[in-house]
C-alpha cells in the first residue's frame, strides 16, 4: 500500500489538502505521496521540457516543506509528477493507496454539480477511500484547540447497505488507530423503513420505530466490529439514531466533527448528476473533510 496520496498544485485548496494528508499520515503511521499533474510537453523542445520537470519537482518539494512547517509533521513524503488529465493521473497514482486526499475548489454549486470538477470525478471513479478537504469553511473555535494530537470525532453515516458497512469499517479502523471517537449515525424516516414485522399495516408510535432503527444500527456496528477486529473503549463508540434525512443529519454533525465518512452507493450516470445522493449532498454542504468509501 502507498499510504496517503494527495494532489499537490500549490493552490490554497491543495495546500489545505496537503496539510490534512500530512496530519493523517502522522496519526496513522503512513507515508505520503504528493502527486503534481500538469498538461505536459505540448510540443516544446525536450531540453525545455526537462527543465520544466526539474522546476516543478523543486516547487513540490517547497510545498511539502511549507506543509511540514505549518503542521509540524515530519512524515516520509515522496513526489510524483504526471502529465495529462488530472483525474486519470490521480486515480492511477492512488490505485493501491490507503487513501486519496484532494482539495475542493471554491466554485458555484450548479457549476460544480453539472460541469463537474476533478474532485467530483475522482470521488465517482476511485476504488479507494477519497477525502475531500474544503478550504472555505471556518472551523468552530472548540475544534481548533480540542485534541491537537489526534483528529476530531469521526462521524459515519450508517444504514443497511454494503456501502455504508464499508464506510463504517473504514471509520472504525481509523478511529482504532488514532484513538479518537467514532459516532455511527443511523438516520431514518418512516418512509424509508419497511413495515415492522407483525404490524399488519398498523402505524406504531414513533418510539417503536426508533427502537427498531436502533436494533438495525446495533446489528451493523456489531458486524463491522467483528469484521475489522477493532476494539474501541466504550466512550469512543457512540451510536446515534435520529429521525431525519440522512444528509441533513450528517451535515449538522459535521459542524463539530473532524471528518464525516459516507459510503458511495455506486449509482451511475445522469441520474446521480441531477438527482444527487446522500454522499454528494454531504460533500456539498459538510463543514469538515468528507471521506467517501466504496
Amino acid at each position: 500500500m502507498r499510504g496517503v496520496v494527495v494532489g499537490a498544485s500549490g493552490s490554497a485548496e491543495a495546500d489545505e489538502a496537503l496539510d490534512w494528508a500530512l496530519r493523517e499520515a502522522g496519526w496513522r503511521g503512513l507515508s505520503v505521496v504528493a502527486v503534481h499533474v500538469w498538461p505536459g510537453r505540448r510540443g516544446v523542445p525536450q531540453a525545455e521540457h526537462d527543465h520544466d520537470v526539474e522546476q516543478r519537482h523543486r516547487q513540490v518539494l517547497d510545498m511539502i516543506d511549507r506543509g511540514r512547517a505549518r503542521t509540524g509533521r515530519d512524515v516520509e513524503v515522496s513526489v510524483e509528477l504526471a502529465e495529462g488529465a488530472a483525474t486519470d493521473a490521480l486515480l492511477e497514482a492512488a490505485a493501491d493507496a490507503e487513501m486519496l486526499v484532494l482539495g475542493r475548489r471554491r466554485r458555484g454549486r450548479i457549476g460544480r454539480l453539472v460541469l463537474g470538477s476533478v474532485s467530483s470525478e475522482v470521488v465517482e471513479r476511485a476504488k479507494v477511500p477519497v477525502t475531500v478537504v474544503r478550504k472555505d469553511v471556518p472551523r468552530p473555535p472548540e475544534e481548533k484547540t480540542a485534541f491537537p494530537d489526534r483528529p476530531g470525532r469521526i462521524v459515519v453515516g450508517v444504514d443497511t447497505s454494503h456501502a455504508s458497512a464499508a464506510a463504517l469499517c473504514h471509520g472504525l479502523e481509523v478511529a482504532g488507530t488514532v484513538g479518537t471517537v467514532l459516532e455511527a449515525v443511523f438516520a431514518w424516516q418512516i418512509t424509508t423503513l419497511a413495515p415492522l414485522p407483525g404490524s399488519w399495516g398498523y402505524a406504531p408510535p414513533i418510539d417503536e420505530y426508533e427502537k427498531f432503527a436502533a436494533a438495525r444500527l446495533d446489528e451493523v456496528v456489531d458486524r463491522a466490529l467483528a469484521k475489522t477486529g477493532v476494539s474501541l473503549p466504550a466512550d469512543h463508540l457512540v451510536r446515534t439514531v435520529v429521525h431525519a434525512p440522512a444528509a441533513k443529519a450528517l451535515v449538522e454533525r459535521s459542524v463539530t466533527a473532524g471528518r464525516v465518512v459516507v459510503g458511495a452507493r455506486g449509482m451511475g450516470g445522469f441520474d446521480r448528476l441531477l438527482l444527487g445522493s446522500t454522499s454528494r449532498q454531504v460533500l456539498e454542504y459538510a463543514a469538515c473533510p468528507v471521506t467517501v468509501v466504496r
